[in-house]
């Protein structure tokens, strides 16, 4: 180790033992009233709970066919109604399945939606989300990591009625556009 990083390292230590020592003491009654409600616009995300089946088509750059594509989702409160978790079973003709994890948050410090998202098919990603009241549409947006390296993935989902929304989702490798998926999914 060098003098300047040993130097770093007792400076850090300093300093974390000077905060450290700052700290106020609390009560138990005191953490705990640090401890924020739920907010209300978790509510919203009622929209994609319960058990979905979906159909539609992808699109996939290179490819000249379009793919049917059919799945099942059920959406269900955990955390004490915190987070909402959505497991997914898709199928994209002549791709295979696909299973998805995705979980849906609501940040009252930014006053956003997030989400993230992992799968079978070597894939995660975080996102967020926002409502438009008026069209009542959900719009998303993201980042994920897959077999085409890092993409962004934008999107949204209208809600026709409270058993039906209509949705466009499509992957992007920088300026390109590898994947679409269009299609309507049915409350059962």
């Amino acid at each position: 180790m060098t003098k300047r990083n040993a130097y770093l390292l007792v400076l850090a230590l300093g300093a974390t033992v000077v905060l450290t020592g700052c700290m106020p003491k609390m009560t138990i009654e005191e953490l705990k009233a640090m401890i924020p409600e739920r907010p209300a616009e978790l509510d919203k995300l009622n929209a994609f709970a319960g058990t979905w089946e979906w159909d539609g088509e992808t699109t996939v750059a290179g490819l000249d066919q379009v793919l049917k594509t059919t799945g099942s989702s059920e959406a269900t409160w955990d955390g004490d109604g915190w987070y909402l978790v959505s497991r997914e079973v898709g199928h994209i003709e002549e791709l295979g399945d696909m299973q998805g994890l995705e979980a849906w948050t609501y940040d009252t410090h930014t006053k956003k939606y997030r989400g993230t998202w992992v799968d079978n098919m070597g894939s995660s990603g975080t996102g967020e989300a926002w409502h438009d009241e008026k069209t009542n549409t959900w719009h998303f947006r993201a980042t994920s990591h897959g077999p085409c390296g890092k993409t962004s993935i934008k999107g949204h989902a209208k809600v026709l009625d409270e058993n039906t929304m209509e949705w466009t989702f499509a992957e992007y490798a920088g300026l390109i556009k590898t994947m679409e998926m269009t299609g309507t999914g049915r409350r059962r």
